[in-house]
């Protein structure tokens, strides 16, 4: 099976103010993809074990977490990773109102290794509406900031979070997708708020599971895509890289 490899750029904003020029998708001979899962467990004994996620940075890092409630809705959770062990965790966002317990896609977590910060990105149900949505903390992770929605939708979805200095990266499979599409999202505020929003895979194929990093001005962007065809089972890897301007 041959899978065209058009890209789709489709901002949903002012498509004149395109600020990332992307290459062509690479399906061979890509660089290797950064592992984002963890064989690492936490002692929490309502913990998600499966949705934890960290982000290593000098003398330590942050790990995050789901934490399921008696009613099976969940709380984000955050905490300090040193080399004595974890610090006490806090909540980055108790909003949820699923009932999916551990059900539901593990958050991405990372920090600036210029300001500090630490940013989370996750798929969440709200009273207000699902969806993607971002929150960061300015503290080292003592609190963390309102969440802010990337993209409003039904469907759960897989997330990946990339920073540096003022800019902030957020792929997600998109919410809203009849077929898996992947999207990204950007911020130069540090997260405070999200200029733009893309598609940013190829036309033909079902995206899923992306992994962004963030490199100065560079974005590297890998994905799995699987055929179209729901009765073929075949998947590949993906990446593209694109010149945030």
């Amino acid at each position: 099976m041959r899978v065209s490899a058009t890209i789709l750029l489709i901002f949903l904003g002012a498509c004149a103010n395109d600020s990332v020029t992307w290459s062509d998708p690479v399906f061979s001979g890509s660089p290797v993809a950064p592992n984002e899962y963890s064989a690492w467990t936490i002692a929490d004994a309502m913990g998600c074990q499966a949705s934890l996620r960290k982000s290593a940075v000098l003398n330590g890092g942050f790990a995050t977490w789901w934490r399921v409630r008696p009613d099976s809705s969940a709380v984000l959770m955050v905490a300090r990773l040193t080399s004595a062990g974890i610090n006490e965790p806090v909540v980055a966002d108790s909003t949820d109102r699923s009932r999916r317990g551990c059900s539901r896609p593990a958050p991405a977590i990372a920090v600036d290794s210029e300001s500090g910060y630490v940013h989370v990105a996750y798929f969440l149900e709200p009273d207000a509406g699902s969806g993607i949505f971002f929150a960061h903390s300015m503290d080292s992770g003592s609190t963390f900031h309102s969440p802010v929605p990337i993209v409003f939708g039904r469907n759960p979805s897989r997330v990946s979070v990339a920073s540096r200095g003022n800019k902030v990266i957020v792929a997600f499979e998109d919410p809203n997708a009849a077929e898996p599409i992947v999207g990204v999202s950007l911020s130069r505020t540090m997260g405070h708020l999200f200029e733009e929003r893309m598609s940013v895979s190829s036309g033909n194929g079902r995206a899923e599971q992306p992994v962004i990093r963030l490199s100065h001005d560079s974005i590297h962007l890998w994905w799995s895509e699987y055929s179209a065809d729901p009765a073929v089972s075949a998947t590949r890897s993906a990446y593209e890289s694109g010149r945030w301007r």
